[in-house]
């Protein structure tokens, strides 16, 4: 058997296949039901939404270029993606649940360490309702975006 006959009995097989599954699809399905009315198709949204996040409540995991990403289409300038990398990742290794129970000012909480001495202009600006919504990233990157255009860099007392 040459080499050319292998090649023809395989095209003929292929394409003989290929009709048949063809042939086979334009056959109406023998189970299907005959339907004499209207059809609703009801479609579900496969968005999720961020629920309210509690201390010890467990999130997927992100990393630090993902909260960058957030941050930015949340309203943080593109050029000040260096340092808002350095923050994060000094302040809380890029972990939205973290806590510093050692800071003096009442704890300081999330992405950006907020402090807790910030607590009654968050919420009178609309930002949290109570101290833990510092633990949902979004919130937290929102609500140092708005320190951060009132005092600048410097609530973070970075080191140069």
């Amino acid at each position: 058997m040459t080499f050319l006959s292998i090649k023809i009995g395989a095209w003929f097989i292929t394409g003989l296949a290929a009709f048949t599954l063809l042939w086979d699809a334009s056959k109406p399905s023998e189970s299907h039901l005959q339907t004499t009315g209207q059809i609703t198709i009801v479609l579900n949204s496969v968005v999720p939404t961020l629920p309210t996040v509690a201390p010890t409540t467990t999130l997927p995991y992100k990393g630090c270029m993902e909260y960058l990403n957030d941050a930015i289409v949340a309203g943080w300038p593109i050029s000040e993606s260096p340092m808002i990398l350095r923050v994060m990742q000094r302040e809380s290794h890029c972990i939205a649940t973290a806590f510093n129970a050692a800071d003096s000012n009442n704890g300081s909480r999330g992405l950006f360490q907020i402090n807790g001495v910030h607590q009654t202009w968050l919420i009178k600006d609309g930002y949290i309702k109570k101290l833990d919504d510092l633990y949902n990233p979004n919130v937290n990157i929102r609500a140092a975006l708005h320190l951060w255009r009132m005092v600048g860099w410097s609530a973070w007392k970075m080191p140069t």
